[in-house]
């Protein structure tokens, strides 16, 4: 359930409340019993916790050196060389397959002939 946080505006109180989302706002102030508490908007407290959630995206640095700006740039041309090598063979597949298929639905047609005899020799 979500915290939300209340001020007061007659006496200055604040308070916090754990509340359903369906739930209305509080309007009584639990200090002076005036209906004038206002719902205060704030950040909420988000902590990763446990083994593998780092704050920073990225897993420990133990034993490693520090990725620099070039290790970056690098392994983002390679991830793009890869992926266009990729592409092209993938290109040159459909293509190859286009072709054979184009020239085996032509040769197991047979063309039809003029005069009824078969242009085979056997």
């Amino acid at each position: 359930m979500p915290t939300y946080e209340y001020q007061c505006q007659a006496c200055g109180h604040q308070l916090e409340a754990f509340q359903r989302i369906t739930e209305s706002a509080l309007k009584d102030c639990p200090a002076c019993n005036k209906p004038s508490l206002e719902r205060l908007i704030s950040g909420g407290a988000f902590h990763l916790k446990g083994g593998g959630w780092y704050k920073d995206g990225y897993g420990s640095q133990t034993g490693k050196k520090p990725r620099t700006e070039n290790d970056r740039i690098d392994k983002l041309t390679k991830t793009i060389d890869e992926d266009k090598k990729k592409t092209a063979e993938a290109e040159s597949a459909k293509a190859s397959t286009e072709s054979t298929s184009s020239e085996g639905t032509g040769s197991s047609t047979p063309a039809p002939s003029s005069g009824g005899t078969s242009s085979t020799s056997s």
